[in-house]
């Protein structure tokens, strides 16, 4: 039987008890969406083992690397042990210890257990580390992990009213870690009395792996999602979000029920079938290596042909490997060529995987993009030619790039786009979001270029209003158009260089 049902701390949530999922969080107001919903200190909160040898355990920073490293829960539940007041917490939620004991690995459990009690000084006797175990179940259900904006994982805390909040691969709203506080988000608009969910994994990956990464837990997904098996394409044509998109790079994605992959019910299910056939065969995590070779990506390239000839460039693995192109062109220091790859990842491939336009991954896109197109306005023409020219052979695809910065007005388009990841950054949070920080300071660098008094005006009219009928015209003239058409060639490109 769950814990008896406290109330919650936070006006602005409530627990209610849940017949089929136990417990279930609740809006008790309405929020709009972006919205902060609450923001809370975490009970406990440890850098994750990747990045504890980096990362200091207080602040999170990075750090002189050291050595020595315990197991993230066994160093979670020394604290619950150790530390006066987080073991009432940790107490109250629900750790589905009956049915892990009978589950493999256990003995895992009770061991980490054993080393937490030793190391905490608790002593190992059969009932302290009995009730240990109890406490470690309770961490590995609810424990959040959480990503920074490089999304890489930093860190694992605990938060017991956040706790209570369900599953969903359809979520309807989101966890940020900004300044040492937990941030909750509506990822889409929320009513008084809606339940609140949340993902605990990643929603973009196909069915088979969604479900293993959320086995863990004790419970396998109901939601539409997972019940029908939707696309990328098809979970995102759910969303309530599509509207919003009027102010990003992507506006067309309020059109996405009208792309085949959607209407086309054969194409559909093509795409669905490839997906979780890639699944099996090509592993995402290879993309993370710097090194990955070029021949390793055309090969991965020619098994996603699929994909791509019906337009789903959203569909994993295909972002992914993407981005690995595109991070390949970095290291080569071919940085027209990486522009290109990028721009057509924030066009064909982020805004369907993650339909709300401040969503962080959306807003790090923005600043990278901006990152990007800083490194390629001082290259002259002859240079830009004479770096695309040494890393492959399309030539003629790469003097169309060379051709399309030299007629955009690099610095507006990249002050404009870190004005909206400004803008996109969580109320009250501006100015601790590391993304908006960022901003903020490459912002502050422009201030500096002398004669852009008539492009600043304008774009600051832009930025006071971005939505009236003006702004919009100019922002489609200024970063949209531009984007949109770095994004064809970066397609022209790949299509080109890794098909063969």
């Amino acid at each position: 039987m769950p814990p008896p049902i406290s109330s919650s701390p936070f006006p602005a949530v409530e627990v209610r008890p849940n017949p089929s999922k136990g417990r279930s969080l609740h809006a008790t107001t309405s929020f709009a969406p972006g919205a902060v919903i609450l923001n809370a200190q975490p009970l406990v909160c440890l850098p994750t083992l990747s990045h504890l040898a980096s990362r200091c355990s207080h602040c999170f920073e990075l750090g002189t690397p050291r050595a020595g490293q315990l197991p993230t829960p066994v160093r979670l539940l020394m604290q619950v042990l150790l530390v006066e007041g987080i073991q009432a917490g940790v107490d109250s939620l629900e750790g589905h210890v009956a049915a892990r004991r009978t589950r493999p690995g256990w003995r895992d459990v009770e061991l980490m257990a054993m080393a937490a009690c030793s190391y905490a000084g608790k002593g190992v006797d059969e009932a302290t580390v009995r009730k240990a175990a109890e406490q470690l179940c309770k961490i590995q259900t609810n424990a959040f992990n959480w990503t920074d904006e490089d999304f890489t994982e930093a860190c694992v805390f605990i938060q017991p009213t956040l706790a209570m909040m369900n599953h969903s691969c359809l979520p309807n709203a989101m966890i940020q870690f900004i300044d040492g506080r937990i941030v909750l988000r509506a990822e889409s608009k929320l009513e008084a009395g809606d339940e609140i969910e949340i993902s605990y994994t990643d929603v973009t990956m196909p069915l088979p792996k969604r479900r293993q990464a959320i086995d863990s837990y004790m419970f396998k997904c109901q939601c539409l999602r997972c019940r029908d098996n939707l696309n990328i394409y098809q979970a995102c044509s759910t969303s309530s979000n599509l509207d919003l998109n009027g102010l990003s790079l992507s506006p067309e994605v309020s059109k996405v029920s009208q792309l085949p992959i959607i209407a086309n019910s054969a194409i559909s299910k093509r795409t669905t079938t490839a997906v979780d056939d890639l699944s099996g065969i090509i592993r995402t995590d290879e993309f993370n290596n710097g090194d990955i070779k070029l021949l390793t990506l055309r090969e991965r390239f020619q098994a996603c042909r699929e994909l791509v000839a019906v337009g789903a460039w959203a569909a994993p693995p295909v972002p992914q490997l993407l981005a690995a192109i595109s991070n390949y062109f970095v290291n080569k220091e071919d940085f027209t060529s990486a522009l290109a790859i990028q721009s057509l990842v924030a066009i064909e491939c982020t805004p369907y995987r993650y339909p709300a336009p401040f969503h962080p991954i959306r807003v790090k896109e923005l600043v990278h993009l901006a990152s990007l197109l800083s490194n390629t306005a001082p290259h002259t023409a002859e240079q830009m030619a004479q770096s695309s020219a040494s890393q492959l052979t399309g030539g003629g695809t790469s003097s169309k790039i060379q051709e399309a910065l030299r007629e955009i007005d690099q610095v507006s388009t990249y002050q404009m786009l870190l004005l909206l990841a400004k803008r996109l950054a969580p109320a009250g949070f501006g100015a601790k979001f590391k993304l908006s920080l960022l901003a903020s300071e490459r912002l502050d660098e422009l201030k500096q270029l002398p004669g852009r008094e008539k492009e600043l005006s304008l774009i600051e009219r832009w930025d006071a209003d971005p939505h009236s009928e003006w702004s919009k015209s100019f922002f489609q003239f200024a970063v949209i158009d531009p984007v949109h058409r770095l994004a064809s060639l970066g397609e022209e490109l790949v299509n080109l260089e890794f098909s063969r």
